[in-house]
């Protein structure tokens, strides 16, 4: 439970943290599952990302910047179909006296499928498609920055949260990063949130 004075950004910050650690668990089961004749778990020799990075290679100094008192909430990581996946989850719940702010990044690594038909860095390319062409529906924009076919978009109805998405070869990472403005839990404008996502997108996209 948490406490009654914690404003509801922050609770829904808390739960988003622990259903993604319910979510990377299931991931991980259904993976182990999946036998040697099920879907393809390793990348062929031409996918660039055989695994899907770690929550380390998300600059500390940007995950600071954007959730001051940042602590590492959930970091999981597991096969999925023709893929691995790992995402990690950084809020500044009880940082203190700041207002509290989450980062949620998630890494997915496509790997070419058993019939070596459809490459990794094709369902990557997909994959990103399908979310641009859903994105328009709310009002996403580009992020010439990050790629050709890299876009933000409101996380959530109403503003506090952006999502971004963007790609590298065969990897796709997504970017969703809100908060509230103080301490009253009012949220930060949708403008604030998306240069937040932004910026953490830039940084760890140089290192990829």
């Amino acid at each position: 439970m948490l406490p009654s004075g914690v404003p509801s950004w922050a609770a829904r910050a808390v739960l988003a943290a622990v259903a993604t650690v319910a979510v990377a668990a299931a991931a991980v089961a259904a993976g182990l599952v999946w036998g040697k004749d099920g879907p393809a778990r390793e990348a062929a020799p031409g996918d660039t990302y055989a695994a899907a990075p770690g929550c380390a290679t998300v600059p500390a100094e940007a995950v600071e910047s954007a959730v001051p008192g940042a602590a590492l909430d959930a970091s999981e990581r597991g096969p999925l179909h023709n893929a691995d996946g790992a995402t990690c989850v950084w809020t500044s719940v009880d940082s203190g006296g700041a207002a509290p702010r989450a980062l949620h990044v998630d890494f997915t690594a496509n790997f070419t499928d058993k019939a070596g038909e459809v490459s990794g860095t094709a369902s990557a390319a997909e994959r990103i498609g399908q979310l641009g062409s859903v994105d328009e529906l709310d009002g996403a924009s580009p992020v010439p920055s990050l790629g050709t076919d890299a876009t933000v978009r409101e996380g959530t109805p109403g503003g506090g949260t952006a999502e971004v998405a963007f790609r590298r070869h065969n990897l796709v990472v997504r970017v969703l990063y809100g908060g509230d403005k103080n301490s009253d839990g009012r949220a930060i404008p949708y403008e604030e949130a998306r240069d937040g996502a932004v910026s953490v997108a830039e940084h760890l996209a140089e290192g990829l």
